[in-house]
């Protein structure tokens, strides 16, 4: 068995590897003097993004003129690595729709609750039925969020339809994810693909992105509102895609009319007008955002993961990590990246060396401390319910390298190389920690989580560990106290609340 599940694991690899490698570096580079952008701008663009507090920065790209000017991959991320999108998934599915639309198999105006007859409640109101395509674009259906159903409920579609429309579909902005979903199962149902399988046909293919996976919901269908997992320049591609109004390669993948409608403000959510202007009240168009800059417009998901799209620079800016200032990246684009592009730049030395030692020095902090403990060599210790359900671990050396084996609550075991002062790098089967617990969730994901280890002895008796799930968005950090027996385990996207566990230590 254990043989077995080696031969998985390297299969996993060997695939995910042959996949990645496939597809970076397909955008053509330039410099930043050369496309009109200032190397001092982007050094203090890349340098902000970094110094914001609670923030992980994972990848970062500057493209003008659909020319890669910078990108900077903070260590232990690297450019192949592929990374989760929360919401800015959304925006593939309304390009989806947009395909589906100029295929003639929907349209906007079509009623809802004619694609589900046999999902619908005993009573149709007169509000549910009029609920549109176009409603659900803009988030406005009328029916109240309710985050927690996708948590308890394995029929979405069918518990979707049976709540109340409280308010008249088309009129009030409310977000909500399965909203989006629902458009992902219209698009199934006339398509016949799954959302991934039609967005492969009519644009992965054609630009030749292949590092894609998308999550399915307990009903079978891509999630559509999150769970899409693309690759830094893949979403590069696809702003690129955006600002050229659809077109890639002289073919027309997107109808160009639907990139015009999408990116208008088509709905706004409650308040706004009366708010400070800013990034989140410019209107909502089909899944996007409009930006505060007029005619910029984002892909925008949870914990900072942004592609923004700028026509009047012709400028594309990705942001991927994990944050808790989520906004204030997009801050940082008009505080010191715009005021650096212009028609011409001549960079001096110094500030292209500035970029260069900037992008080469980008980097997540690793524990500080010492390589060895003075009073223990390896540990075992078990450890008491916990989110990870972890329930024991190991860390040892196996031909003088550290190395973490963990035991999960379900049976399994996994090995992971650590590194002193820099990062060593293995691979899990097992899912990463995730914020969102929807049923199902993972589903539809390949099962190579690429994960990057690193350690020190803090004190002779305080271990600290992180790992980084680099084509993921996940980081934890393990903290384990000899002296009090206890470990502290902390989550990237959930800092305000650490677990403290209860932790039996065998010393060696």
């Amino acid at each position: 068995m254990k043989h077995l599940r080696l031969l998985l694991t390297l299969a996993a690899i060997l695939l995910a590897t042959s996949a990645i490698n496939a597809q970076v570096g397909d955008l053509p580079r330039s410099n930043p003097a050369a496309e009109g952008i200032s190397s001092k701008a982007i050094s203090q663009f890349f340098d902000s993004l970094q110094a914001l507090p609670k923030t992980d920065i994972h990848h970062m790209m500057v493209l003008r003129h659909g020319h890669v000017v910078a990108e900077c991959h903070p260590a232990p991320y690297r450019p192949a690595d592929a990374h989760t999108l929360y919401s800015a998934s959304k925006t593939l599915t309304s390009l989806a729709v947009g395909i589906a639309i100029g295929e003639h198999r929907l349209s906007l105006d079509d009623r809802v609750v004619t694609y589900f007859p046999d999902m619908l409640p005993d009573k149709v109101t007169p509000q549910l039925a009029s609920i549109t395509v176009k409603d659900l674009l803009i988030m406005c259906s009328g029916i109240e969020p309710d985050w927690q159903m996708r948590m308890d409920f394995d029929n979405w579609i069918e518990t979707f339809l049976a709540k109340p429309v409280k308010y008249q579909p088309g009129k009030r902005f409310m977000y909500d994810s399965i909203c989006t979903y629902l458009l992902s199962a219209i698009l199934q149902r006339v398509t016949g693909k799954t959302l991934i399988e039609y967005l492969r046909q009519h644009i992965f293919a054609p630009m030749h992105i292949v590092e894609a996976d998308w999550e399915l919901s307990p009903e079978g269908i891509c999630t559509g509102g999150w769970g899409l997992r693309l690759q830094t320049e893949s979403l590069a591609k696809i702003g690129q895609l955006m600002l050229q109004r659809g077109q890639w390669e002289g073919r027309q993948l997107v109808p160009e009319a639907w990139i015009e409608d999408a990116i208008k403000p088509h709905a706004n959510y409650d308040g706004a007008s009366m708010q400070k202007p800013s990034d989140k009240n410019q209107g909502y168009g089909y899944q996007l955002w409009r930006c505060l800059k007029p005619g910029a417009y984002r892909l925008d998901g949870a914990y900072g993961q942004f592609v923004v799209v700028d026509p009047d620079t012709q400028m594309v800016i990705v942001i991927l990590g994990c944050s808790d200032s989520t906004g204030e990246e997009l801050g940082c684009i008009w505080k010191y990246l715009m005021p650096g592009v212009g028609k011409h730049y001549t960079d001096t030395g110094n500030d292209r060396k500035r970029l260069d030692n900037t992008i080469r020095n980008a980097a997540l902090p690793m524990p500080k401390g010492k390589k060895e403990s003075s009073v223990v060599s390896d540990i075992d210790f078990k450890l008491s319910q916990n989110r990870l359900n972890i329930t024991a671990a190991k860390f040892y050396h196996v031909d003088g390298k550290p190395t973490l084996h963990i035991y999960y609550a379900h049976g399994s075991d996994e090995t992971l190389p650590l590194a002193f002062g820099s990062w060593a790098y293995g691979h899990l089967l097992d899912n990463p920690p995730y914020s969102i617990n929807a049923k199902g969730r993972f589903t539809g994901l390949r099962r190579d989580f690429s994960v990057a280890g690193s350690y020190a002895w803090k004190s002779p008796t305080l271990l600290q560990i992180n790992l980084q799930y680099v084509n993921w968005i996940s980081a934890i950090d393990i903290q384990v106290n000899l002296e009090t027996e206890t470990a502290v385990i902390s989550y990237n996207y959930d800092r305000a609340h650490p677990e403290t566990v209860a932790c039996a230590i065998v010393r060696q």
